[in-house]
């Protein structure tokens, strides 16, 4: 814009320039106008006043502007009146679309219906005689404690929808899922229904350090207490959690939890574990792509890890009298104690300790309730003290390894609820805790192979956590070790 104006204004002084020239030269071809004056000053004064009075003229149209003057323009004002929305019709249909406010708390240990309703904000009276006498929402009085509840109301704390995940990590199948309540309000009325909801698996790695107990290690480390009875129990045939532990043993473990929607449903098995203690690392993985045997666990070299007999015949307990000379209790006299006492709350289940039969089932003198399995070769185990046995037990029953065979009591000559186990040998018997297990069959050269192919990245990982242990912090630097 700017260029083409200085192009119509140069254009403009040419011509200006041009017509002054030609009036100078006809002032100086035609004496006669010289008699305007007879001086020559004046002569001089009139033609410079012409000039100037011209190029006073270009000047002013050179700097004149292209639009009007808005302020010389005339205005109008227009007054219109509006008719105002009916403000009635819009808040009936803002209640209509009103917000759910949708709480959630966790069951606490003594909640009842009323308290928990009460923290989840709901005012809803219609609700609680639909809890109290409808079949289909029973299961809301089960109120275990961590379990999970939502409630969505409106304004005035009445419920449009109830949820209480009441079966979390339920085994369907070869699935993982969580059950759960949900009571709904319609246009007739309240209703439930049980929903089944799908998880997804997550593997995680983790890493303790035993400072006072495995449980307490796990606890510290944020492992849940099934994985932590899992390690227990994969490294029972190597490792005796009851007396072996020593503070600065630590251990990695990989392994399966499953959520639903980002929150926490439930631990799945362990994958990978590697325990050191007292300066010897055991090693353990779970492999079961061998067509036709069941899965187990078996070190990195392949050998399997699972006994003919468990060490134990309880997940996690405490030993309160070994296999030892000891002053009778209740006879008063010093006897050979021929088994193990594992003391633990009245109930407690109670397994086999390997694949058998039932040779004994019933009252037996100063064992009270027993149980004696005859396994295979000359070995047999003895479960005595019992307050229950697991229904369907009789003589000559086939029970296998872990599998549920009564209840911890106190029956015959005991002072106190405990599970006393022996184990036999020719009928004779030996320490269970001390003496050496048989092993169960390695895998076949094909099985073998797939075992290496399934678990050389796990071994990689597992070799790359014993080296971020080992690796030497900086001091005061803990980023890496919070990773």
């Amino acid at each position: 814009m700017n260029r083409k104006f200085s192009g119509i204004a140069g254009a403009m002084l040419k011509r200006i320039a041009a017509a002054v020239q030609q009036t100078l030269s006809r002032i100086t071809s035609h004496p006669a106008t010289l008699t305007i004056t007879s001086s020559p000053l004046k002569r001089r004064i009139v033609i410079g006043t012409g000039a100037a009075g011209l190029f006073v003229t270009a000047a002013a149209i050179g700097v004149a502007p292209l639009a009007p003057d808005a302020s010389t323009l005339p205005t109008t004002r227009i007054v219109e009146s509006l008719a105002l929305p009916d403000l009635s019709e819009q808040v009936a249909e803002q209640e209509a679309k009103a917000p759910d406010f949708i709480r959630e708390e966790r069951v606490q240990r003594g909640d009842s219906v009323a308290t928990l309703l009460n923290r989840l904000g709901v005012d809803d009276p219609e609700l609680e005689r639909f809890i109290r006498t409808s079949p289909d929402a029973r299961s809301f009085y089960q109120l275990y404690p961590g379990r999970v509840v939502q409630a969505s109301t409106d304004a005035l704390g009445e419920v449009r929808w109830l949820r209480y995940i009441h079966t979390p990590g339920a085994e369907s199948g070869d699935k993982v899922v969580s059950r759960m309540l949900q009571i709904e309000r319609s246009a007739q009325g309240l209703s439930a229904r049980d929903v089944q909801l799908d998880t997804e698996r997550e593997t995680r790695i983790a890493h303790g350090e035993i400072y006072s107990s495995l449980f307490g290690a796990t606890d510290a480390a944020d492992i849940p207490d099934s994985v932590a009875t899992q390690i227990a129990e994969i490294l029972s045939g190597d490792i005796d959690f009851h007396r072996d532990l020593r503070r600065g043993d630590h251990f990695n473990v990989v392994y399966e939890t499953y959520t639903h929607q980002g929150n926490y449903v439930r631990a799945g098995k362990v994958i990978a574990l590697e325990f050191v203690n007292k300066g010897t690392p055991y090693q353990a993985v779970w492999f079961d792509q061998q067509p036709g045997v069941s899965g187990g666990y078996y070190t990195f070299d392949g050998k399997s890890l699972r006994k003919a007999f468990l060490r134990a015949p309880m997940e996690f307990t405490r030993v309160t009298s070994g296999f030892s000379r000891r002053f009778h209790p209740i006879l008063k006299t010093w006897r050979e104690h021929k088994g193990v006492d594992y003391g633990a709350p009245t109930g407690t289940p109670i397994r086999s300790t390997a694949d058998g039969t039932i040779d004994f089932i019933g009252k037996q003198n100063g064992y009270g309730n027993v149980v004696v399995v005859r396994h295979h070769g000359q070995y047999s185990t003895l479960y005595a003290h019992m307050s229950a046995f697991a229904p369907g037990l009789s003589k000559g029953s086939r029970v296998s390894q872990g599998q549920f065979i009564g209840r911890v009591g106190s029956t015959g000559w005991a002072t106190g609820p405990h599970l006393h186990y022996e184990f036999r040998i020719a009928g004779k018997p030996v320490d269970p805790l001390t003496v050496a297990l048989p092993q169960a069959p390695e895998l076949s050269a094909r099985g073998l192979a797939l075992f290496k192919q399934q678990t050389d990245p796990l071994r990689h990982q597992m070799s790359l956590l014993a080296q971020l242990k080992d690796y030497s912090m900086p001091a005061g630097d803990m980023s890496l070790a919070a990773q």
